[in-house]
C-alpha cells in the first residue's frame, strides 16, 4: 500500500512520517524494505531526506533529490524513481507538501498507485489551523483538488519542548470535531512517550505513534 502524507506547513507532518516509517519497519522481515518519497519542495524546512542515514538500518530509504549531495539543496529536482516501489508493492510514504501545490506532484503518481491511505496530519497550535473549521476547511480543498480522497486525518497537537498533556487532548478535540463533519476517521495520534502514559485513556484515535524525541532536528527542538 501507499501511504501519502500531507499537512499544512508547521504540522508536524515530516515528524510524522519518519515515526510511521519507524512503525512499519518493527513488522517488516528482513527480505522488505520501506521507502520514504521525499516530494515537500515547497518551503521544505525540515526534510525527511535529512535523517537518511540514520533509518537506512532500519531498512528504511529515503529516496529525494536526482543529485547525491541532496540533503541541504532546495532545488526542485526530484527523483521518481520510487515509483517503481509502488508497482511492485512494496511498502512507500510519500511526504508530500501540504495544499493544493503540493498535490500537483502527485500527477505523476496516480497510474502507479492501486491501494492507498492519504492522512492529513493537524496541529491545533498552528495559525492555519487553529479550529476544526479551518480544518474541515482545508481538507475540502485538498479533495477538490486530489484524485485520491483522505481517508484519515492526524492528531499531532504540540508545542514542541512545552507541550503538555492537555495540549495533545484539545488537538484531539478539534480534530475528531473535523473528523464528524467530514466522516472521515481519525487514524493516529503523534504523541512524546512521557505524555503518553498520563492520557492513554483519552485517546481516541485507531492508532497512537509515540516517540522519546523528535527525530528531526533534535538540538532544534530541545
Amino acid at each position: 500500500m501507499t501511504h501519502i502524507i500531507t499537512g499544512y506547513y508547521g504540522s508536524g507532518k515530516t515528524e510524522f512520517v519518519l515515526n510511521l516509517a519507524c512503525e512499519f519497519a518493527k513488522t517488516c522481515n528482513s527480505n522488505e524494505s520501506i521507502t520514504i518519497a521525499d516530494l515537500d519542495i515547497i518551503n521544505p524546512f525540515f526534510r525527511s531526506r535529512e535523517c537518511a542515514k540514520e533509518l537506512a538500518p532500519l531498512n528504511i530509504e529515503v529516496m529525494g533529490s536526482i543529485y547525491e549531495n541532496h540533503v541541504a539543496q532546495d532545488i526542485p529536482a526530484l527523483s521518481f524513481a520510487f515509483l517503481s516501489k509502488i508497482r511492485s508493492k512494496q511498502k512507500v510514504i510519500i511526504d508530500l507538501a501540504g495544499g493544493e501545490n503540493g498535490l500537483k506532484l502527485l500527477t505523476s503518481c496516480y497510474d502507479s498507485i492501486t491501494s492507498h491511505e492519504f492522512l492529513c496530519v493537524f496541529n491545533l497550535y498552528r495559525p492555519e489551523t487553529d479550529t476544526a473549521k479551518k480544518m474541515v476547511d482545508f481538507c475540502k480543498q485538498l479533495n477538490i483538488a486530489s484524485r485520491l480522497p483522505i481517508t484519515g486525518l492526524v492528531n499531532n497537537g504540540n508545542l514542541l519542548a512545552y507541550t503538555k498533556p492537555y495540549h495533545v487532548l484539545d488537538s484531539q478535540k478539534a480534530v475528531v470535531e473535523a473528523s464528524l463533519e467530514l466522516g472521515i476517521p481519525l487514524k493516529y495520534t503523534l504523541v512524546q512517550e512521557g505524555i503518553y502514559k498520563q492520557i492513554a485513556q483519552k485517546i481516541t484515535s485507531e492508532r497512537v505513534l509515540t516517540f522519546s524525541h523528535p527525530l528531526m532536528r533534535k538540538n532544534w527542538q530541545s
